[in-house]
């Protein structure tokens, strides 16, 4: 005797179909009142430049953890730790332009750090020219401590936003979709660059064209989420590389501020990691003015 078919009940299947119908309706209506990718791309940029006169002057405390991770048929285990305890400074550089992070290291691994110079505070509150060459050799020093095969002075949570305002022009976008962050809707905004010399070079004159997507608020043009990655000849030794970072709204400073800061690039055996959290930002209060070099 054949086995008793079983069929589902005639109300449940045109319940689902209908649900079904339902989601496609929805996600149809949400496409239909997304800006254009241009007004799109033109909120944002407005966002930027509203953020960019809002976001500086800021001090965060920065917890930064690496680690190393051998791919799976390498062992697969993890090789090497690191703990970087830092100040995380939000400046506006000389002359005008848009906002630099200067990472000062206080402590490896628990350790702390000696100091042998003037401390970051002091050389962005003096403001000149000169003390801030000497805060970008902090910055440059500091990335000594990070593990790993790949020197690195880009690992900054604003590097994304900083390359938007100051170059969206050298940039293509497309619209890649949409998703919800933490319950805000946000439209998908996928980046490229187009072109050489490129922003991001790898130390050697290697270009490194930068690629990757943006999660914006349509009506706002506001930042949610930011991921960035590189390819071109300056990475042939890299197979992936990314840098995410996630923003949260700070009810102090009533602005978006990066929470977290997660990073991956890969090597044939190893990959490495990194995930830097950020709390307590504050205004960093600067004295005297602005002395630029005579021409």
């Amino acid at each position: 005797m054949d086995s008793p078919s079983f069929a589902l009940p005639k109300t449940l299947v045109l319940a689902v179909t209908a649900l079904a119908m339902s989601v496609v309706v929805v996600a149809r209506a949400a496409e239909a009142q997304s800006p254009s990718l241009e007004v799109l791309v033109d909120r944002m940029g407005a966002y930027l430049r509203d953020y960019e006169s809002k976001a500086f002057e800021l001090v965060a405390d920065e917890q930064y953890e690496q680690w190393i991770r051998r791919r799976p048929g390498y062992s697969g285990g993890t090789v090497q730790r690191r703990k970087l305890n830092s100040m995380y400074f939000l400046v506006r550089l000389p002359g005008g332009q848009a906002w630099y992070g200067f990472r000062d290291v206080t402590s490896v691994d628990g350790r702390l750090l000696p100091r042998t110079q003037r401390s970051m505070s002091d050389l962005l509150s003096e403001r000149t020219v000169d003390a801030f060459d000497e805060a970008l050799k902090i910055v440059r020093e500091s990335a000594k401590y990070n593990i790993g095969g790949v020197y690195r002075t880009l690992n900054v949570p604003l590097q994304t936003l900083e390359l938007f305002s100051r170059f969206r022009d050298r940039f293509d976008f497309s619209k890649v979709g949409l998703e919800k962050v933490k319950g805000q809707p946000a439209v998908i905004v996928g980046f490229r660059e187009r072109s050489t010399p490129t922003v991001v070079s790898d130390g050697f004159d290697g270009d490194l064209l930068a690629h990757g997507r943006v999660w914006v608020e349509p009506a706002t043009g506001s930042v949610l989420r930011t991921e960035m990655g590189f390819d071109g000849p300056g990475v042939v030794a890299l197979k992936e590389t990314l840098i995410r970072v996630e923003y949260e709204r700070d009810p102090r400073l009533q602005l978006l501020v990066p929470r977290q800061m997660e990073e991956t690039y890969g090597f044939d055996v190893e990959v490495l990691h990194g995930r830097a959290t950020y709390r307590n930002f504050r205004r960093f209060e600067t004295a005297g003015r602005l002395v630029t070099q005579p021409e």
